[in-house]
């Protein structure tokens, strides 16, 4: 059985297992045929896939980033304009990038908040680095794509997949750690807890310091009800999304009818958006 928090050990063991029911017993092992190992991955690549539209779960995002990461990392012809998008989970390149300038930051981690077009056709990037910075401005090209933030389990916001929804969640748990100091030591302590499980793996993959977190977390403004309107109810929600709830501004409290509607944000199309469409 592979070891707690090993990722690679456990993809091991799954390639492992698919190959035992796949294949003979004295087919080759997959470490030892390199060729083997290939078609595995992606038979099994496949079969996930196919799993999940079977049972109605969405993954092409996350098929789509992937290949994505694949063009990006493929260092030729590579347009960056075009290939980072909101939300995207980079780090700062540390050699020479392709104007000939050497970097200005260390290999910081963190996700794009926003993307403007540029003359020449490279794009400004404004990236937050949790635990280092809360804004850094770079360009496209002297960003590349990061390992995402591998899952960490919490006991009260579930799993916990982006780097964004990291910080996020940790954002929302202070403020409900603030806002309630004198609740039962049971309710504090778990919320607690689960601020150190997500601070300590978030700060090492972006390049900080668990105790710089609090420093750089983004506002969460005390929630607000309004006269003779109930409280939303929220009991049906995920973890995550109930904890979103309570006020972090971008997480997924629903709009009300009566609610000004927001300024428009102009942004770079999304990539499938910016795809020419098949005849």
């Amino acid at each position: 059985m592979s070891d707690p928090g090993d990722p690679d050990a456990a993809v091991a063991a799954a390639l492992d297992a698919y190959q035992r029911e796949l294949l003979p017993r004295d087919v080759p092992h997959h470490d030892t045929d390199p060729a083997l190992a290939t078609s595995l991955i992606g038979s099994l690549i496949e079969q996930l896939a196919r799993y999940a539209a079977q049972h109605g779960l969405d993954v092409h995002d996350t098929l789509d980033e992937l290949h994505q990461r694949s063009i990006d990392r493929g260092g030729v012809g590579i347009d960056p304009v075009h290939n980072f998008r909101l939300g995207a989970q980079v780090q700062f390149r540390q050699e020479e990038i392709t104007t000939g300038a050497m970097p200005r930051y260390p290999r910081w981690r963190g996700f794009i908040t926003s993307l403007t077009e540029a003359p020449g056709g490279d794009a400004r990037c404004t990236v937050r680095v949790p635990a280092v910075a809360d804004t850094v401005h770079a360009t496209a090209s002297e960003l590349e794509p990061a390992d995402p933030l591998l899952p960490v389990a919490t006991r009260t916001a579930g799993v916990v997949h982006h780097a964004r929804d990291a910080e996020e969640t940790i954002a929302v748990l202070t403020a409900w750690l603030d806002r309630n100091a004198d609740t039962t030591p049971v309710a504090c302590q778990e919320k607690l807890d689960d601020v150190e499980r997500l601070s300590t793996p978030l700060a090492a993959w972006s390049g900080g310091q668990p105790e710089q977190i609090a420093r750089h977390l983004p506002r969460v403004p005390e929630p607000a009800r309004r006269t003779g309107t109930p409280a939303a109810d929220t009991s049906g929600l995920a973890p995550v999304a109930r904890l979103a709830a309570t006020g972090f501004p971008q997480g997924p409290t629903p709009i009300r009818p009566d609610d000004p509607a927001p300024a428009p944000v102009t942004r770079l199309p999304d990539r499938s958006k910016r795809r020419p469409r098949r005849p």
